[in-house]
């Protein structure tokens, strides 16, 4: 596999790709680390990674699409995680926007998507496709606080698995839905996902970029995968980015909601 860098440990596999991407490797190459550093995940969160447990992996593309298009590939890697997971560990996969895999209510894992710059025209933008996934996992092993929110796929299936055949398979869904979204464009991948969609007529509190927290019920997303949410005075909001949670509606509360 030449075009995959194996790695024991590593601060960033996007890190890792990044410089490969500047140096010019082609779409599909791939970095694989038993563990992280110093993973991250979108809002500069920390992913937590346990050594030969999960799937730590970035895959460079470099997508045959307009610069604007780009922000589409958030979206097609989610589904390619689910679709990939679906039909190898027959769970049932959830998608919270923009980035979260979860199955059971609880997250299983997370994508950070970066890209180069895109003012050097679309032949050399490029994109990096940053997937983590608890795959044999001990639960037990997680925080205190994410024991009750945060799954693997041993949990969930009770089963293990080859975190590279886990890898394989997830990286070719990705490229083969790039692929769609290059020649057939992003409708049917869009359906898809909704209908995977963890958020979709749900009460939620979205924290803004600016700090504030708006509490709304979720409108899913529009067919360019801008998530919309519809406030308790009813006004409509684009969500571009900022934190998302989803909410219980409660009279007693406060503002309206519960956040959980």
């Amino acid at each position: 596999m030449n075009d995959i860098l194996f790695l024991k440990s590593v601060d960033s596999t996007n890190r890792i790709a990044r410089e490969m991407g500047d140096s010019g490797k082609a779409h599909g190459f791939s970095v694989v680390a038993e563990s992280q550093t110093a993973g991250r995940g979108r809002l500069g969160k920390e992913w937590l990674s346990h050594a030969g447990m999960g799937l730590c992996c970035t895959i460079l593309v470099r997508p045959n699409l307009d610069i604007e298009d780009y922000p589409k590939i958030t979206l097609t890697a989610g589904l390619a995680v689910g679709l990939a997971l679906e039909e190898l560990c027959h769970v049932g996969v959830q998608l919270k926007w923009p980035n979260d895999i979860y199955v059971g209510g609880r997250k299983l894992g997370g994508i950070l998507v970066e890209t180069s710059s895109l003012h050097k025209g679309t032949r050399h933008c490029y994109a990096l496709v940053g997937i983590g996934v608890n795959v044999n996992t001990d639960c037990a092993t997680f925080p205190i606080g994410l024991q009750k929110t945060a799954t693997s796929l041993f949990f969930e299936t009770r089963k293990e698995y080859d975190v590279l055949t886990v890898f394989t398979k997830i990286r070719s869904q990705l490229l083969e839905l790039l692929t769609q979204l290059e020649t057939v464009g992003f409708e049917g991948i869009l359906d898809q996902w909704r209908q995977r969609d963890i958020l979709d007529g749900q009460w939620m509190s979205w924290v803004t970029p600016a700090g504030n927290v708006v509490y709304g019920e979720s409108l899913g997303v529009d067919d360019t995968g801008i998530l919309a949410i519809r406030d308790q005075t009813g006004r409509r909001h684009e969500v571009l980015s900022g934190d998302l949670r989803l909410a219980r509606r409660s009279p007693e509360a406060g503002e309206g909601c519960k956040v959980f």
